[in-house]
């Protein structure tokens, strides 16, 4: 009988973002544990919602996964890569190339217009002038927002500034994108249109997004809810696919 050669055994991917026993201690006068020995895989392609009460960790939790910060305990992998092993330069890479942020304020510079505030981080690359063009107006066409490339700021309801929001942060074609409560200076409407262009980034991009909020109706629209109570991940309540729509 001749020799027996095995299939290779394929597991699942390497998630994309990945956190392992990690904790966050803010020192001061009274000494905060933040975050308490969490562990979460994320991978690509997840619509995830962090939600829980003010003060749970939920913020903390999100500029961790962004390499916004860095842990006082436990580990973060990026694809892989420990960020304990990674400079300071090479996190700024991986925040540059691998996530885009979108955060409750816009964070819009007031004085470019929509075209410009979508092409600023491409400019800050160095990326050609024809590119940057094609990518801005390829973002823009995404969230809506064609007719508004020449508008200033200031000129945009809150709805809008939050979509160019979400173009800039397509700007560097990154592969995840973190939103921090998105939706929390919006009225009904306006958080709808938000919702439905951030629920298509997955939907249509394959992109993973990982969503901050405190609307039980937001986050049920993601494929996982992960909940944080006192720095601690509860049980989850829901399993990947059951995705809720917003109505």
């Amino acid at each position: 009988m001749g020799d027996f050669t095995p299939f290779p055994v394929i597991g699942k991917p390497e998630p994309l973002l990945s956190l392992v026993e990690v904790s966050k201690l803010y020192d001061g006068a009274t000494p905060f544990l933040a975050l308490d020995r969490v562990s979460l895989d994320v991978r690509e392609g997840e619509f995830i919602s962090i939600i829980g009460p003010s003060g749970s960790g939920k913020s903390t939790l999100l500029h961790l996964l962004g390499c916004l910060d860095r842990p006082t305990g436990g580990e973060v992998f990026v694809q892989g890569k420990p960020l304990s092993a990674m400079s300071d330069d090479g996190v700024a890479d991986i925040r540059r190339d691998t996530i885009g942020f979108v955060f409750q304020a816009f964070n819009l510079a007031p004085t470019l217009n929509v075209f410009k505030n979508v092409e600023l981080p491409l400019m800050i690359r160095g990326v050609p002038q024809k590119e940057r063009q094609e990518t801005v107006s390829r973002n823009l066409e995404t969230v809506g927002l064609t007719d508004k490339a020449g508008s200033m700021p200031w000129q945009l309801s809150g709805g809008q500034k939050q979509r160019v929001a979400i173009a800039r942060a397509l700007a560097n074609n990154p592969k995840v994108i973190l939103a921090d409560e998105p939706t929390g200076n919006l009225d009904t409407k306006s958080s709808r249109e938000v919702m439905d262009h951030i629920s298509s980034l997955c939907r249509d991009r394959g992109l993973t997004v990982i969503l901050v909020t405190h609307e039980q109706n937001l986050a049920g629209m993601a494929d996982r809810i992960v909940r944080i109570v006192d720095g601690r991940i509860a049980p989850e309540a829901r399993k990947k696919g059951e995705r809720r729509r917003f109505a």
